[in-house]
């Protein structure tokens, strides 16, 4: 199944952040119709044309809720607000970074996608969550945020169960490093975010339901199928 972006209504989250500007600027050179872009400080956007600035807290039962009675023709979902503290498991002091990469990068996706469900189904629309390939591996120096884009990409293949029976189709993105605030400390090459859109918006028009964006991506997806183990040592020993 596919879904052109042509004439698509597009709600982006973190639409403010650097993949989230270069998504916004990228759906609307493609003919998107109408274009939602959230985020919680939307005052940078209030001037852009075509696009629709929604202040937003993804965390927020109410403020999502509000949302999606704003945004209530949306055919394509993006989910893309998420946030990386590059923490380990066991040298922080508590668990409350762990609990804030997972109430965004988990939670918060699953927030939006049950509200916005019923425009999505009735358009018979698509919901895409952009994740990270991290979500297929754990590297440790980030170890909780990997493990939240792991739970991330199981909710993609759960909603993808149940809604493609209603018509709505449910996409992975999961692209290699990208040049943002998020992965400031990474010292690997990386893409840039409007190399990372196109990657990501390539793979959502051709179909794909897992769309590998980068050289790093693809290149470690296919260890992955090879040989998972040295992958996760190799991770492990702080290489990626």
């Amino acid at each position: 199944m596919t879904l052109p972006i042509k004439g698509s209504i597009v709600f982006i989250t973190g639409a403010t952040g650097g993949l989230g500007q270069a998504l916004t600027a990228a759906v609307a050179a493609r003919g998107a119709a109408k274009i939602y872009a959230a985020g919680r400080d939307v005052s940078a956007l209030a001037n852009a044309p075509g696009v629709i600035p929604i202040r937003l807290d993804v965390t927020s039962d109410h403020e999502v809720d509000q949302a999606a009675s704003i945004a209530n023709d949306v055919t394509l979902l993006i989910n893309n607000a998420g946030v990386n503290h590059n923490a380990t498991f066991m040298r922080t002091s508590d668990l409350q970074i762990a609990r804030e990469e997972m109430e965004v990068n988990y939670f918060a996706p699953l927030r939006m996608t049950r509200a916005f469900a019923s425009p999505l189904i009735q358009s018979r629309g698509a919901v895409l969550n952009i994740l990270a390939l991290l979500a297929r591996i754990n590297f440790p120096l980030m170890g909780s945020y990997c493990a939240s884009k792991a739970a991330a990409l199981s909710l993609t293949q759960g909603l993808r169960g149940e809604l493609a029976p209603k018509g709505v189709r449910v996409v992975a993105a999961l692209p290699g490093a990208i040049d943002t605030r998020l992965t400031a400390d990474l010292d690997v090459p990386k893409m840039t975010p409007a190399e990372a859109a196109a990657g990501i918006l390539d793979g959502f028009e051709a179909g794909e339901e897992e769309i590998y964006v980068g050289e790093m991506a693809r290149s470690l997806a296919e260890r992955l199928a090879s040989d998972a183990k040295a992958v996760e040592r190799e991770l492990a020993s702080g290489l990626i």
